[in-house]
């Protein structure tokens, strides 16, 4: 599961690209999945991959991407339901288990700060820290065996700006 997670954040910093439009001047909106099990705001359309991923016992499960880059900014949704095989019974370790993971790919191999919080009765982690010189905010919670990561990436000092937040608190889980 800690595996998981490191995969979610570290494909999300992979896929983190400039692009040249501004985020002031995108058109936010709703985007979901097919299952429409999560709900998120981003600025423009997302470009969405699916890829196969297998676990730590080997079975198999897809990854579901959604990306926005924006000028300086990146956002990325990704989502996973995962097997029968992954214990899902304590989110709480299964989040800090990859966030533990995670952020030995942070500059300073630490987060900047770490807060737990609750999303729609769901404890969800909300992380910012720096990597390549890129403030990163990644915002994750699971719901039963579905985790939900979004990932900011922009520039130094802008994981809690207007954007990033106004992305993060955008979440919202179906019910």
């Amino acid at each position: 599961m800690a595996g998981v997670l490191r995969s979610l954040v570290l494909a999300s910093l992979a896929a983190f690209l400039l692009a040249g439009a501004s985020v002031a001047q995108a058109q936010w909106q709703t985007v979901s999945n097919a299952e429409r099990s999560f709900f998120a705001d981003m600025p423009g359309v997302p470009k969405h991959s699916a890829q196969k991923a297998k676990t730590g016992s080997g079975d198999d499960y897809t990854r579901d991407t959604y990306l926005v880059e924006a000028g300086e900014e990146a956002f990325v949704v990704q989502t996973a339901v995962f097997p029968a095989s992954v214990d899902t019974s304590n989110p709480r370790g299964n989040l800090q288990a990859g966030l533990d993971n995670a952020v030995k790919n942070m500059d300073g191999k630490a987060w900047k700060s770490v807060n737990w919080t609750t999303v729609q009765g769901l404890l969800a982690a909300d992380v910012v820290g720096a990597r390549n010189g890129h403030a990163i905010r990644s915002f994750s919670l699971m719901d039963g065996r579905r985790i939900v990561a979004l990932t900011y990436a922009g520039p130094p000092g802008s994981a809690n700006s207007s954007n990033a937040t106004r992305f993060v608190k955008s979440l919202r889980i179906a019910r």
